[in-house]
Parts: structure tokens; C-alpha cells; sequence
């Protein structure tokens, strides 16, 4: 096994997290730094018309594509894809060792991520994050348009930012992909296609070296902190939902990167270190409790179904007076979508678990892992329902606009009082989340070359 010691040693003290224009920035700096080692390719356009461009590193036997800001709220993947190519250029050894060529995107939703740039310089809060909130519907995100067909489904409309990372996947079948998700709220899941025993201890370490624990909500865990991951296959859980006879299915554009890549390699691997923003130091404590653990699903249940039904009173009481097409408002057209209608989700499924399990004594890490989450994330969407107001009051909306969206402001601050009144939030240091994200995307790319055997393709007579 290669050693990677001195790469994770050497990762600065990020204070913030980089902007679109730094890391454009950065890469024509990369260029002219290090001519002949590294080739900057324009991969395409966004649908706002900025170039999405790609770096191309080593000229390895293996192939290997990670993409910053998948989601484009989650910002973490432009820092460490930075760091990575930098340490890639300045060390020849580890390139040859490796024996990869890597195609490295530091941010596939350029679009996205400038409407959050108010928190990724700073300050790194929850209301500032809520505040400056915008997530790319599902419908409209780059890695989650690819072409698909197969049975019912016809699906072949790649956004622009699809159409980007299609220029490169058509051309080169990947043993190796990553897309560097964030969630807000604990430590760290793995999250992965299928059991990968073998690499499990590194992953650990990782997270132990960089004082980050294993994921402590629930969820379809092969093992502490590596987790299934269903939406890695949408749609494939689509067309299982299809054929199971329902038929009030999420409405989806296309698959995702996964399923597309596996297509042109069926041997590809993925693995999403899904790292998070925030926690409280209580989810480092697995004391049991005196309560059982669906006591706190039903709490983090309750949290949810408050906020919608307070966000669907707003928002139909809005609607008259929103005349002016903002991505805000897509955003929250597509939030409310499956709040109104009901249908079964195939790009995020949520969880169900048997009797056995919510009867279990919950730990204490569980319990705030459990019940901070909605706590935490109910607070985004309100954030975004006030910049969809906000931007329609921009285009001289009605003043009624104005009142709804201090109720909302109004309900936020709430969220936010309880939030600290009742949890420690804690940021984790970006350095620990780049270092133990990286240190885990090297141990799984090594992992994918064991996958890489030839592909029968036909048979010569």
C-alpha cells in the first residue's frame, strides 16, 4: 500500500473555503507554474455561459474524475481538489506511483456556487449559511442529468453542465470517480456502491488521524461510517419503483454520474467522502440513554413536517405576488414540489427502519446526531424562501412580499435560538475535512485498480 503520510501533513490552514474566481484563478496559475506537466481543458459552458475546466494530471494506466461542489451549497471539494493538483504537480514520484491520469474539476455548478459565495468567505454560521442559501434543483444538477434508457424511461436532456462532464466521460471510461458532497450536520460518511471490506480500516484511521468520527445517525451502513449509498442509483430505484406498480414516482431528468460511468465502464468504482460542516462534541459520546431511539425519529419527524407545513402556508400565500423568474424561486418551486404532491423519492429515498431498531436505547450521539439534523436543516429552506422574496422585492414586488418575508426572518431567528440554546455547534476545520476526504479518495482509487479487469465485449468465431 502507497504512503501517503506527507501529502496529508503538509494540508495548510484553510480559513475559508475558495471562491469560483479563485479557483478559475488558480488553475491558469497551475499552467504557467508547471508547463508540460499539467493541461487545462475547457470541458464546456454552464448555463450562465462560464467556462467549466478541467485539469489533467499524470498519464497513468488508471483513470480517475473528482468534481468539486456537486451539490453546489457544499463547498469543501474546490479546496481540496486545489491542494491535491498543486501536491500532484510538485511531486513526480507520486504522480508515477499512482499511475493515474486525473481529471480534476474543482466546480462542475459554477453557476450554483456563486449564489452562495456570501458564506463561503465567512462567517462560517448556520444563519449566515441559511441566509445565503442556494441549492441547484435536482432536475437542473450537473451530475444528476446523464442520459438513460432503459424500460419506461426515455431520459436524454443533459443540462449545459452535464453536457460538460459529458465531454469528458464519453472520451475517457473512469476506474475512478468521486463527487465531493457535504452534509451540515456530524462526521463522516462514506458513502459507497457496495461492501469494500478491505479499505474500511484506512478509511477509519483517516478519520481518527483527523479527529472526525464515523457517521452516528442511522442510515443502510455496511459498517461504522461507510454507508450505501442510494443515490447513487436513481435511476435504477426509479424503474424498481416502476415495476414494484407504483406510480407516483419522483419525476427525474436523467441518472446519475454513477450510473452513467458504469455504463462505459462497468467496472468503475465510486466513493463520496461525504464529510459535514458543523457538529455538537456530544456525538463523540455513546453513553446510552434512558429513551429509545424512535423517540428521537419521531422528534426529527415532527421538526420536518412543522417546518414544511409552515413554509407551505407561506409560500401559497406568495405565490399571487411572485411574477419575476429568479433561480430563488425555482428552487423553492421545486423544494415545495414533492411537500405537495407526495411522491415516492428516488434521488434522496429516505430512510425506514424496522421495530428492532427503534426500540433500541439510543446513545447520546444518536440522539443530537438524530434530532440536531432537522433541527439544523429546517433553517435552509426558510433562508431560501427569503431570498426568493427578497429578489422579487428587488424587481419592485409587492410590499405584501415584504411582510411574508420578515415572518419568515422571524421564524429563522427562532430556528436559530433553539439551535444554540439546546446544541454546541462546532465547525469542523477545513483542514481535517480536506485531509481525511483526500487521504480516503487515494485509498479507494487504489482499490478501483483491483476492479479493472478486461470487458468481454463479443465473441470472435
Amino acid at each position: 500500500m502507497l504512503d501517503f503520510q506527507d501529502l496529508l501533513e503538509n494540508i495548510p490552514q484553510f480559513k475559508r473555503y475558495m471562491t469560483v474566481d479563485e479557483l478559475h484563478q488558480r488553475n491558469a496559475d497551475m499552467v504557467n507554474e508547471y508547463p508540460g506537466k499539467v493541461e487545462l481543458i475547457d470541458l464546456g459552458k454552464s448555463t450562465n455561459n462560464e467556462i467549466i475546466d478541467c485539469l489533467k494530471i499524470g498519464n497513468g494506466k488508471y483513470n480517475a474524475l473528482i468534481h468539486g461542489f456537486p451539490n453546489c451549497e457544499e463547498p469543501f471539494g474546490g479546496n481540496l481538489i486545489d491542494y491535491f493538483a498543486e501536491a500532484l504537480l510538485q511531486n513526480d514520484e507520486l504522480v508515477d506511483s499512482l499511475n493515474y491520469t486525473w481529471y480534476l474539476i474543482k466546480c462542475s455548478d459554477p453557476d450554483g456556487a456563486r449564489l452562495n459565495e456570501g458564506f463561503q468567505t465567512g462567517p462560517h454560521t448556520p444563519m449566515n449559511f441559511s441566509l445565503n442559501y442556494y441549492r441547484t434543483p435536482n432536475n437542473l444538477t450537473p451530475e444528476s442529468c446523464f442520459p438513460f434508457r432503459f424500460g419506461p424511461l426515455n431520459l436524454n436532456n443533459p443540462v449545459p453542465e452535464t453536457k460538460a462532464l459529458m465531454n469528458l466521460l464519453d472520451q475517457v471510461p473512469m476506474s475512478f470517480i468521486s463527487s465531493l458532497h457535504m452534509m451540515k450536520w456530524g462526521g463522516i460518511t462514506y458513502e459507497v456502491p457496495e461492501p469494500c471490506e478491505t479499505i474500511y480500516p484506512a478509511l477509519w484511521s483517516l478519520a481518527k488521524k483527523f479527529d472526525v468520527f464515523p457517521r452516528k445517525r442511522l442510515g443502510t451502513t455496511y459498517a461504522p461510517g461507510i454507508q450505501y449509498a442510494a443515490y447513487l442509483t436513481p435511476a435504477r430505484g426509479w424503474i424498481n419503483q416502476w415495476n414494484s406498480g407504483n406510480r407516483n414516482i419522483e419525476p427525474i431528468r436523467g441518472c446519475y454520474i454513477y450510473e452513467y460511468a458504469q455504463i462505459l465502464n462497468p467496472n468503475g468504482f465510486m466513493m463520496i467522502p461525504e464529510c459535514c460542516i458543523w457538529y455538537d462534541p456530544r456525538m463523540w459520546d455513546d453513553t446510552p440513554l434512558n429513551q429509545k431511539l424512535g423517540e428521537s425519529l419521531q422528534y426529527a419527524k415532527k421538526a420536518s413536517d412543522e417546518v414544511n407545513n409552515y413554509m407551505l402556508e407561506i409560500w401559497n400565500a406568495a405565490l399571487p405576488y411572485l411574477k419575476t423568474e429568479t433561480p430563488f424561486k425555482t428552487m423553492m418551486k421545486d423544494w415545495m414540489k414533492p411537500i405537495i404532491e407526495k411522491y415516492t423519492n428516488v434521488t434522496n429515498p429516505p430512510f425506514s427502519f424496522p421495530d428492532k431498531v427503534k426500540n433500541k436505547k439510543a446513545t447520546i450521539a444518536e440522539k443530537i446526531g438524530v434530532e440536531g439534523r432537522d433541527d439544523l436543516y429546517r433553517m435552509f429552506y426558510l433562508g431560501g424562501m427569503i431570498r426568493t422574496f427578497e429578489a422579487e422585492l428587488e424587481a419592485g414586488g409587492s410590499e405584501k412580499l415584504d411582510e411574508l418575508s420578515k415572518s419568515v426572518m422571524a421564524k429563522l431567528q427562532e430556528y436559530d435560538n433553539y439551535l444554540h440554546d439546546n446544541y454546541t455547534v462546532i465547525n469542523h476545520p477545513i483542514r481535517n475535512l480536506v485531509g481525511m476526504s483526500l487521504g480516503s479518495l487515494l485509498y479507494s482509487a487504489e482499490y478501483a485498480k483491483l476492479k479493472q479487469y478486461p470487458i468481454i465485449t463479443g465473441y470472435q468465431l
